[in-house]
């Protein structure tokens, strides 16, 4: 199916059968048992999909690291999903160009939400992206981004439904509102999206996208600073086929021999390894037998032995020997391979930091561990950094815009910048002097690994905390930060917790050494007419600051859609009354309009019956409700 037939089909239709259907309700409430859990990713897509309809979201091509965008992308997922026994794979041709021309944000927002959905499929056993790229008529190309899932698959009702958002009220959750945004961000970004699936065999989400291509001359993108570090033997094993062989592509691109067995090969028998300069091994195949035959190899020759998991098992105890150089983590992109190589050989290269950064935030105390949150952190609590000036490097409007939420009340002076080189120009145009800065990694132009870097070569900013704050969660990947100059780590989603603490660190005289309680002050509950604010927090993970956003993007999108219900009544145009019906049915449970919630729902009810004749007599009904929920949301905003 594809999905700009879709997007051309009647959506009025769809939106109808999938609200009202009994059958659609059961798929959506299998889907709702992991949905419900996420409310968070569901806040996001509900702010995204509420800035669609106002028509806000741009478009932005900027050169961007498409090794980023992966690495951010598992991530994610692995954080979400973290214990699942999902295998995750790469599967990267090696014609993909490191630095591309496009819009990286909403590429890394469309590939997260299909991969999300996908990873809540039941009965899910592997899931395998493959990434290709074809030259077009024009001076770029196109990628196919190819997510191929051995699941219990769809049927055809589900298929036809599965871009269509509806609200489903057991659980309070706005369900597919992240596929519907992905693809509609797809066809602005001028890209298609195509689905087939088989009941029992799984589903394949098929996505091409144009991207110009930076130095399309240059064909070999990953340069080994050293030639003793190709033409290597290599020996990989691991407990999924499939992942051994995208592994082994990685590996012969830098022209290594590269051999794979199964798990049940190699269990059977194990090799002669002593002709191999490198061998991959599963974390789980490693064994007393085989650690003291790789002790005896290492004896004799510079073996290095790599252990390989799953990103999304990384919290699990991983089996700790010497004779292990690397634990490598899946799913790989060529990148990290590439970085991983010079690593383990100790060989310099341009992608770390030059020589004369090596004594970088020396002055500058770094926190290697993870950030401990303080407990009771309330918006009030940012009071306490009152006066301090904190530059914000992140390219996500809807994190600045929160951020900027948690700190209205605080005193606290903020500055955005929406890549790394704009992070540069701030910092170094010396305007304003910053006592923190918090940098996003995964941003397009300049990244946040080399805008750390270019800050940290004019020695004047050593004594500038940089703490990073990201969706990246691998060891390598914050071992890199830490190379950088980056002087302590924060992973996303936010955690105010922990942002206290960072802040505490670096901005107060006595820092926060400790875990403390803070006893919550007693505020006295202030009620708005029409809306349970309360229970708008809770569905939007109960976070005010996202609240709040959600509720600005609601009076863009909708405030005055009592004018638009007017219209269509007047003008008969029963269908799109309805349109507007179901989305407003859904936002308005969602932010706690439960006023308006009923009314649309009673409106909605007279169109199920055909009874179009009664709607004029809920006009006036509909613009004193939207008019009252209106007021109370700018109330509470005001007050807030």
């Amino acid at each position: 199916m594809s999905c700009r037939q879709c997007r051309a089909e009647s959506q009025a239709e769809l939106l109808w059968r999938l609200t009202f259907s009994t059958s659609s309700l059961k798929y959506g409430g299998e889907i709702l048992v992991n949905v419900e859990h996420r409310l968070l990713d569901v806040t996001n897509d509900l702010i995204d999909f509420l800035r669609l309809k106002s028509r806000k979201i741009e478009i932005i091509n900027e050169e961007f690291n498409i090794n980023n965008v992966l690495n951010e992308l598992s991530g994610s997922i692995c954080s979400e999903f973290s214990g699942s026994h999902v295998e995750l794979i790469f599967d990267i041709d090696k014609n993909i160009p490191r630095r591309l021309i496009g819009d990286s944000l909403h590429l890394g927002q469309i590939l997260n939400s299909i991969l999300g959905h996908i990873m809540n499929q039941p009965n899910l056993d592997e899931v395998k992206l493959e990434i290709s790229m074809f030259d077009t008529f024009e001076a770029g190309g196109e990628l196919q981004f190819q997510f191929v899932d051995m699941s219990a698959g769809l049927d055809a009702e589900a298929l036809n439904n599965l871009f269509i958002p509806y609200y489903d009220e057991k659980s309070g959750v706005y369900v597919g509102l992240g596929l519907f945004v992905a693809n509609e961000l797809l066809g602005m970004m001028s890209g298609e999206l195509s689905v087939q699936s088989t009941v029992g065999r799984g589903s394949t989400y098929t996505l091409s996208l144009p991207f110009d291509v930076v130095e399309k001359a240059n064909l070999r993108m990953y340069r080994l600073p050293d030639k003793i570090l190709v033409e290597k033997k290599v020996l990989i094993v691991d407990n999924n086929y499939n992942s051994a062989l995208a592994i082994k592509k990685m590996f012969a691109y830098f022209r290594h021999e590269v051999k794979v067995l199964s798990k049940e090969e190699f269990g059977k028998n194990i090799p002669n390894l002593t002709p191999y300069d490198i061998v991959v091994l599963n974390e789980s195949l490693f064994t007393p037998r085989l650690v003291e035959y790789f002790s005896k190899i290492k004896l004799g020759k510079d073996l290095k032995v790599i252990a390989l998991n799953s990103l999304l098992q990384s919290s699990k105890k991983s089996f700790v020997n010497e004779v292990i150089d690397v634990y490598l983590f899946k799913p790989l992109n060529q990148e990290r391979v590439f970085e991983m190589i010079v690593n383990m050989y100790d060989i310099k290269s341009s992608v770390y930091v030059p020589e004369e950064k090596k004594e970088v935030a020396k002055r500058v105390q770094t926190h290697k561990t993870h950030i401990v949150e303080t407990k009771g952190v309330t918006q009030n609590s940012f009071k306490d950094f009152a006066g301090k000036h904190i530059l914000i490097v992140e390219d996500n409007i809807i994190n600045q815009k929160v951020l900027i939420n948690l700190f209205h009340l605080s005193g606290v002076n903020i500055s955005i910048a929406s890549n790394g080189q704009e992070a540069v120009n701030i910092v170094k145009s010396g305007k304003v002097v910053f006592d923190l800065v918090l940098m996003d990694i995964n941003m397009p132009i300049m990244d946040g690994y080399t805008a750390t870097q270019m800050i940290r070569l004019d020695s004047k900013f050593d004594a500038l905390p940089i703490v990073a704050f990201t969706a990246l969660v691998l060891d390598s990947e914050i071992q890199k930060m830490f190379n950088s100059g980056i002087n302590a780590f924060l992973a996303k989603p936010l955690n105010v917790g922990k942002l206290y603490t960072a802040l505490s660190t670096y901005l107060l005289d006595t820092p926060v050494v400790k875990v403390q309680e803070k006893e919550a002050q007693p505020t006295e509950k202030i009620s708005y007419t029409g809306i349970n604010i309360e229970d708008g927090i809770k569905h939007s993970n109960n976070s005010e600051a996202l609240y709040m956003e959600v509720l600005k993007e609601f009076m863009e999108a909708y405030g005055q859609s009592d004018a638009i219900f007017e219209k269509l009544v007047r003008e008969h145009r029963y269908e799109q009354v309805r349109m507007l019906c179901v989305d407003m049915r859904g936002l308005t449970a969602t932010i706690g309009a439960k006023d308006m919630h009923v009314l649309i729902s009673e409106i909605l009810q007279q169109i199920l019956y055909k009874k179009y004749e009664l709607l004029v007599n809920y006009k006036e009904k509909y613009v004193f409700e939207i008019q009252t929920l209106n007021k109370s949301i700018q109330k509470y905003l005001s007050a807030a």
